[in-house]
Protein backbone atom coordinates (compact mmCIF):
# COMPACT_ATOMS: atom_id res chain seq x y z
CA UNK A 1 0.00 0.00 0.00
CA UNK A 2 1.44 2.98 -1.20
CA UNK A 3 1.42 6.24 1.55
CA UNK A 4 -1.31 8.08 -0.36
CA UNK A 5 -3.53 5.57 -1.83
CA UNK A 6 -6.88 4.84 -0.50
CA UNK A 7 -6.64 7.62 2.01
CA UNK A 8 -5.94 11.19 0.62
CA UNK A 9 -9.78 11.50 -0.65
CA UNK A 10 -11.37 10.70 2.67
CA UNK A 11 -9.22 12.91 4.72
CA UNK A 12 -8.86 15.55 2.30
CA UNK A 13 -12.45 15.61 2.38
CA UNK A 14 -12.59 16.58 4.94
CA UNK A 15 -12.89 12.86 6.65
CA UNK A 16 -10.14 14.09 9.28
CA UNK A 17 -11.77 11.17 12.22
CA UNK A 18 -11.41 8.64 9.55
CA UNK A 19 -9.39 5.59 11.53
CA UNK A 20 -7.41 3.37 10.69
CA UNK A 21 -9.34 0.48 10.61
CA UNK A 22 -12.10 2.48 8.50
CA UNK A 23 -9.24 3.22 6.10
CA UNK A 24 -7.67 -0.19 5.76
CA UNK A 25 -11.70 -1.67 5.25
CA UNK A 26 -12.18 0.96 2.40
CA UNK A 27 -8.65 0.45 0.74
CA UNK A 28 -9.24 -3.25 0.92
CA UNK A 29 -6.27 -4.26 3.10
CA UNK A 30 -5.47 -5.99 6.48
CA UNK A 31 -5.38 -3.39 9.61
CA UNK A 32 -1.67 -4.63 9.96
CA UNK A 33 -0.77 -3.06 6.66
CA UNK A 34 -2.42 0.16 7.38
CA UNK A 35 -1.20 0.22 10.68
CA UNK A 36 2.98 -0.40 9.24
CA UNK A 37 2.10 2.20 7.37
CA UNK A 38 0.55 4.70 9.36
CA UNK A 39 1.32 3.49 13.13
CA UNK A 40 -1.38 6.18 14.64
CA UNK A 41 -4.40 8.06 12.94
CA UNK A 42 -2.28 11.12 13.78
CA UNK A 43 0.89 10.05 11.70
CA UNK A 44 -1.96 9.47 8.49
CA UNK A 45 -3.46 13.06 8.72
CA UNK A 46 -0.22 14.30 8.97
CA UNK A 47 0.76 12.67 5.75
CA UNK A 48 -2.23 13.41 3.83
CA UNK A 49 -1.56 17.08 4.61
CA UNK A 50 2.57 17.16 4.34
CA UNK A 51 1.60 18.19 0.39
CA UNK A 52 -0.45 20.86 1.51
CA UNK A 53 2.44 22.74 3.88
CA UNK A 54 4.34 22.09 0.83
CA UNK A 55 2.21 23.72 -1.43
CA UNK A 56 1.68 26.60 1.39
CA UNK A 57 5.66 27.22 1.62
CA UNK A 58 5.89 27.21 -2.17
CA UNK A 59 3.39 30.39 -1.95
CA UNK A 60 5.20 32.38 0.40
CA UNK A 61 8.38 31.75 -1.26
CA UNK A 62 6.55 32.91 -4.63
CA UNK A 63 5.39 35.84 -2.38
CA UNK A 64 8.61 36.45 -1.43
CA UNK A 65 9.75 37.91 -5.03
CA UNK A 66 6.44 40.38 -5.49
CA UNK A 67 7.33 44.38 -5.56
CA UNK A 68 4.83 45.24 -2.64
CA UNK A 69 5.68 43.00 0.05
CA UNK A 70 2.86 43.79 2.49
CA UNK A 71 0.23 42.96 -0.56
CA UNK A 72 2.04 39.79 -0.89
CA UNK A 73 1.93 38.78 2.46
CA UNK A 74 -1.71 39.37 2.25
CA UNK A 75 -1.79 37.25 -0.77
CA UNK A 76 0.08 34.72 0.65
CA UNK A 77 -2.62 34.71 4.24
CA UNK A 78 -5.34 34.73 1.59
CA UNK A 79 -4.01 31.60 -0.58
CA UNK A 80 -3.55 30.26 2.92
CA UNK A 81 -6.63 30.68 4.35
CA UNK A 82 -8.40 29.34 1.69
CA UNK A 83 -6.41 25.90 2.01
CA UNK A 84 -7.53 25.66 5.73
CA UNK A 85 -10.71 26.14 5.01
CA UNK A 86 -10.79 23.26 1.99
CA UNK A 87 -8.17 21.15 4.21
CA UNK A 88 -9.79 20.32 7.23
CA UNK A 89 -6.88 19.36 10.03
CA UNK A 90 -4.39 21.38 8.24
CA UNK A 91 -4.53 24.48 10.49
CA UNK A 92 -4.43 21.85 13.63
CA UNK A 93 -1.40 20.24 11.98
CA UNK A 94 0.18 23.62 11.42
CA UNK A 95 0.16 24.93 14.79
CA UNK A 96 1.03 21.55 17.05
CA UNK A 97 4.13 21.70 18.26
CA UNK A 98 5.24 18.47 18.12
CA UNK A 99 4.74 16.30 14.64
CA UNK A 100 5.20 12.31 14.58
CA UNK A 101 6.84 12.57 10.98
CA UNK A 102 10.19 14.18 11.14
CA UNK A 103 8.94 14.59 7.29
CA UNK A 104 6.17 16.82 8.79
CA UNK A 105 8.32 18.61 10.95
CA UNK A 106 10.62 19.35 8.13
CA UNK A 107 8.07 20.67 6.24
CA UNK A 108 7.02 23.41 8.93
CA UNK A 109 9.98 24.38 9.38
CA UNK A 110 10.63 25.51 5.73
CA UNK A 111 7.08 27.40 5.72
CA UNK A 112 7.90 29.27 8.90
CA UNK A 113 11.46 30.35 7.47
CA UNK A 114 9.37 31.40 4.46
CA UNK A 115 7.22 32.68 6.07
CA UNK A 116 9.58 34.95 8.28
CA UNK A 117 11.11 36.00 5.59
CA UNK A 118 8.37 36.98 3.61
CA UNK A 119 7.41 39.63 7.04
CA UNK A 120 10.67 40.80 7.07
CA UNK A 121 10.66 42.18 3.67
CA UNK A 122 7.52 44.13 4.89
CA UNK A 123 8.37 47.76 6.22
CA UNK A 124 8.06 48.53 9.29
CA UNK A 125 8.66 44.89 9.97
CA UNK A 126 5.85 43.98 12.13
CA UNK A 127 6.61 42.04 15.20
CA UNK A 128 5.59 38.84 14.13
CA UNK A 129 7.33 35.68 13.54
CA UNK A 130 6.17 33.11 11.04
CA UNK A 131 5.15 31.44 13.72
CA UNK A 132 2.92 34.07 15.03
CA UNK A 133 1.31 34.52 11.55
CA UNK A 134 0.43 30.95 11.35
CA UNK A 135 -1.64 31.24 14.82
CA UNK A 136 -3.20 34.36 13.16
CA UNK A 137 -4.07 32.12 10.22
CA UNK A 138 -5.81 29.79 12.67
CA UNK A 139 -8.22 32.95 13.94
CA UNK A 140 -8.80 33.66 10.65
CA UNK A 141 -9.76 30.20 9.54
CA UNK A 142 -11.99 30.06 13.00
CA UNK A 143 -13.65 33.85 11.80
CA UNK A 144 -14.27 33.12 8.39
CA UNK A 145 -15.45 29.40 9.36
CA UNK A 146 -18.34 31.23 11.34
CA UNK A 147 -19.90 33.04 8.23
CA UNK A 148 -22.23 30.95 6.18
CA UNK A 149 -20.39 29.74 3.32
CA UNK A 150 -22.11 31.82 0.63
CA UNK A 151 -20.38 34.82 2.69
CA UNK A 152 -17.13 33.58 3.06
CA UNK A 153 -15.44 34.92 0.35
CA UNK A 154 -16.41 38.88 1.28
CA UNK A 155 -15.88 38.14 5.12
CA UNK A 156 -11.81 36.53 4.20
CA UNK A 157 -11.81 39.69 2.19
CA UNK A 158 -13.16 42.21 5.35
CA UNK A 159 -10.07 40.29 7.26
CA UNK A 160 -7.45 40.44 5.13
CA UNK A 161 -8.47 44.13 4.33
CA UNK A 162 -8.00 44.97 8.16
CA UNK A 163 -4.67 43.32 8.04
CA UNK A 164 -3.40 44.78 5.28
CA UNK A 165 -4.30 48.07 6.93
CA UNK A 166 -2.20 47.06 10.18
CA UNK A 167 0.58 46.53 7.83
CA UNK A 168 0.68 49.47 5.93
CA UNK A 169 2.78 52.54 7.71
CA UNK A 170 1.56 54.30 10.76
CA UNK A 171 -1.40 51.48 10.80
CA UNK A 172 -4.77 51.79 9.66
Amino acid sequence: MDEHDGHDGAVADGETGLTLNELARRAGVGVGTVYRVFPTQRAMLESVLEEAVRQLTDAAEEAHGRPDPASALVDFLRTALAAALARPGLIDVLITGSDETESLSRAKGELVAAVSGLLGLVHPVPALTGENLLKLLCGLVHAVGEHPVERRAAAADAYLALLRGGLAPGGA
